[in-house]
């Protein structure tokens, strides 16, 4: 098993220290040795994170090391088309750095992962372990050990993260990173099943789970925060790279990439349900309120605290319930 190393750290105060640190409570969680476990009541999702560790591979190597390790020994409970269609998504620096990560994995473990290139100089360190699938942070690897990676497993872990409700393939295929027609086949398998329910609504099929309560008594438990991971590590993200930023630039050209920066942000921010900075703020005023944002959440994530600084109207308790 990995052993969690207690080690007593300065408190993270950079947006850079504290991604490092959300990388890693979430890493320990999914069996890497590392310091001590802070995302026990979080639902690990692997794809987002790996993807992320490449953009902070070099500002941490260990990280970076001991995350290769685990992908090398773990990586039958990736999900290849998952990875495929978030690592596309993301700027060409941190596709280039994926690209790098998967060439090397790929070189220890003899699988082929997308946007693959030239494998780095790695020796495998062995400290990793197998994920614990009995531990709730697991419960989406869980989910997947029971029901294979496919988009069938990807459809069922989507209701089980939302409260109630019904929603389309073209939702579903939006949040689960499978094709349209894809989820729209595995629904219906599903519902001839009686696993899901079918609503026609005009043209289009709602689905939603039939008996919610069975399934999650046979998946077991699942913990209290279930994050769309790859908004919170989108978000993560462009805090380090403007805070890196904001030593090379000049007062006004700063102002203006921070403004750029908060609009790149708004729709990861609605998912999280997070309001950005008001748009009255400009010029040198819009750093300060950017940087008071980010401690309220990304210091928060990386000490394995779930934080809303500024609900949106409306919105009701502090779980978010979204996968994507």
């Amino acid at each position: 098993m990995a052993t969690s190393r207690r080690v007593r750290r300065r408190p993270a105060t950079t947006f850079a220290e504290q991604a490092i640190a959300l990388a890693w409570g979430t890493w320990v969680e999914l069996g890497v040795s590392g310091w001590t476990a802070t995302h026990r009541e979080w639902a690990i999702d692997p794809e987002p994170l790996i993807v992320f560790t490449a953009f902070l591979a070099d500002q941490d190597p260990r990280l970076r090391d001991e995350a290769t390790d685990w992908c090398t020994r773990n990586w039958q409970y990736v999900s290849k088309t998952r990875l495929k269609n978030l690592a596309r998504d993301q700027p060409q620096d941190v596709r280039d750095a994926f690209g790098v990560l998967a060439a090397t994995v790929g070189a220890h473990a003899g699988v082929t992962w997308p946007y693959a290139s030239e494998p780095r100089r790695f020796t495998v360190t062995g400290r990793s372990a197998s994920p614990q699938l009995d531990q709730p942070s697991m419960v989406w690897l869980r989910l997947r050990a029971m029901f294979g990676l496919g988009a069938r497993t990807e459809i069922l872990r989507f209701f089980l993260a939302q409260e109630s409700g019904r929603a389309s393939a073209a939702s579903i295929s939006a949040a689960t990173n499978y094709t349209k027609r894809n989820v729209a086949e595995e629904c219906e398998a599903l519902t001839q099943a009686g696993v899901l329910s079918v609503k026609p609504v005009g043209n289009r099929h709602y689905y939603s789970l039939a008996k919610r309560s069975a399934l999650q008594a046979f998946v077991g438990s699942i913990p209290a925060n279930q994050p769309n991971w790859t908004a919170v590590l989108n978000v993560a993200r462009q805090l380090v790279d403007l805070e890196a930023q904001s030593a090379s630039s000049t007062t006004r050209t700063f102002a203006v990439k921070v403004r750029k920066t908060i609009d790149e942000m708004e729709a990861d921010l609605d998912e999280l349900e997070i309001d950005p900075p008001s748009s009255d703020i400009r010029g040198e005023e819009l750093w300060p309120a950017i940087r008071s944002l980010g401690t309220e959440t990304l210091g928060a994530w990386s000490l394995g605290r779930w934080h809303h600084p500024q609900r949106k109207e409306g919105a009701g308790g502090s779980t978010v319930r979204r996968i994507s």
